[in-house]
C-alpha cells in the first residue's frame, strides 16, 4: 500500500504536529509491505529520521512560483496525489484538500474552535471551523488523541462513532534527561535563571490562563523568595492580553527578574528546563490531550493541572489539580507543591506509573493498522 502524508509540519522548528508525525514516522520507517510518499512545501529537512527507504520525498513545486499553503493543500496536494498513484492520503493536521482523488483521513487534534470561538480571531475561525468540519465530514476515518475529544467531534460534528479512532500520545521518543550540571547551569545563566524555578510550557493561548499563573505566583513570592517562575512559549491571546507587561511589573515591584518569558526555544533547551525545574504548571479551559503533563512526568516532575476536559483523563489521580483556573485557587494548589515535599513526592511516583499507560509505539501502530485494514 502506498500512502501520501502532508510532511509540511516536519520542515521547520517542530511545533506539536511536527513531534506527532515525527513519532509515528520513527515506527513506520521500517514497516513492510508499506510505502510512504511524505510531501513539502518548500524544503526536505535535513532529518535522519526520514532517511528510510520505505519514504519517498518530494517537494510540491508550485509553478506560479508563490508560498501559499492554500495553494500547496488545495490545488498540489490533488494534483500530486493523483499523479503518484497513491493509495491513501494521511493529514495529521486538522485539514485535507477540498478535492481529494483518494481516500484519505485526518487527525482532530482538539476542536476548541468549535467550543470556544471566542478565543479565535476571524480568519482561524474561518479556516478552522469551516474547512475542518468539512475536512471531517468527507475524510473516510478520523483520528483523535482522547476519548475526550472523540466525544466533542460527536457532538460538535455529528459523527458516527466507529469513523473516529483514539491514539493516545506520549512523551517524545527522543526525549532524554540532562543529567550534566555544567550544561544546565550555562542555559539558566543564559535567561537569568538563578533560582528554583516553576516552568510553565505552551502556546499562550486565552484558555491558559498565564495571567493568574502570574498573579499567584506573584502572592507566592510574599511568602517564598526561593523562586523562579518561566514561561515558554508565543502569546497567541485572543483578544490580545499584554503578558509581558504584566510580568514587568511584577518583577518591577520586587526589584529581580522573578518571571522570565521566552517566546521559543531550542529542543536542547527544553530538555534542560525540564530536567532542572522543580515543578510543572499547565493550567487549560480545553485540551485534545495535555502533552506537557505527560513531558513533565517523563522528567519525574510534579505537575500542576486543571481539572477539566482530556486533562482529567490524562492526569488521573497522579496530578495536582486546580478545581477552578482562578488566581485564587491556582494559588493554593502551588503553595501545596511548594510546601509540602511529601505531597510532591507522591505525586512524582504516581506520575512515573502513570506514563506506563502511554507509549508511542503503541500509537503508531494502532494508527497504521486502521489505515491499512479499516
Amino acid at each position: 500500500m502506498k500512502i501520501a502524508i502532508d510532511a509540511r509540519s516536519l520542515e521547520s522548528s517542530k511545533t506539536g504536529i511536527g513531534r506527532y508525525l515525527s513519532n509515528l514516522l520513527k515506527y513506520w520507517k521500517n514497516e513492510e509491505n508499506t510505502k510512504f510518499v511524505l510531501y513539502f512545501k518548500d524544503e526536505i529537512p535535513d532529518n535522519e529520521l526520514i532517511n528510510s527507504d520505505n519514504f519517498e520525498k518530494v517537494i510540491l513545486k508550485n509553478p506560479l512560483v508563490f508560498s501559499s499553503n492554500f495553494f500547496f493543500q488545495h490545488f498540489l496536494l490533488p494534483y500530486y496525489l493523483k499523479k503518484d498513484k497513491v493509495d491513501f492520503f494521511f493529514s495529521p493536521f486538522y485539514l485535507k484538500p477540498i478535492y481529494c482523488p483518494v481516500r484519505s483521513s485526518i487527525v482532530l487534534h482538539d476542536i476548541s474552535y468549535e467550543a470556544h470561538p471566542e478565543w479565535f480571531g476571524f480568519n482561524s475561525q474561518l479556516i478552522l471551523r469551516m474547512l475542518s468540519k468539512y475536512s471531517a465530514k468527507t475524510a473516510e476515518k478520523i483520528f483523535t488523541v482522547s476519548s475526550y475529544s472523540k466525544s466533542e467531534i460527536m457532538k460538535y460534528y455529528h459523527t458516527n462513532p466507529d469513523k473516529i479512532t483514539v491514539t493516545s500520545l506520549a512523551s517524545d521518543d527522543s526525549f532524554r534527561k540532562i543529567e550534566d550540571l555544567g550544561k544546565i547551569k550555562v542555559i539558566k545563566e543564559k535567561y537569568e535563571i538563578n533560582k528554583k524555578f516553576i516552568f510553565c510550557v505552551g502556546t499562550i493561548f486565552s484558555r491558559r490562563h498565564i495571567p493568574e499563573i502570574a498573579e499567584a505566583f506573584e502572592k507566592v513570592l510574599d511568602r517564598c523568595d526561593e523562586y523562579q517562575l518561566l514561561i515558554v512559549g508565543k502569546n497567541a491571546t485572543h483578544p490580545f492580553v499584554d503578558i509581558d507587561k504584566k510580568i514587568e511589573d511584577i518583577n518591577q515591584k520586587f526589584e529581580d527578574k522573578k518571571i522570565v518569558h521566552l517566546d521559543f526555544i531550542s529542543e536542547e533547551e527544553l530538555l534542560t528546563f525540564y530536567s532542572s525545574c522543580d515543578f510543572v504548571i499547565y493550567l487549560s479551559d480545553y485540551e485534545g490531550f495535555g502533552l506537557p503533563v505527560i513531558e513533565a512526568q517523563f522528567f519525574g516532575k510534579a505537575v500542576i493541572t486543571s481539572y477539566n476536559t482530556s486533562l482529567i483523563g490524562v492526569g488521573e489521580d497522579s496530578v495536582e489539580f486546580v478545581k477552578k483556573n482562578t488566581t485564587e485557587e491556582v494559588l493554593k494548589s502551588i503553595e501545596k507543591v511548594i510546601f509540602d515535599e511529601d505531597y510532591k513526592s507522591q505525586l512524582v511516583k504516581k506520575g512515573s506509573e502513570n506514563l506506563k499507560r502511554f507509549s508511542w509505539e503503541k500509537c503508531a501502530k494502532e494508527t497504521l493498522a486502521k489505515l491499512l485494514n479499516g
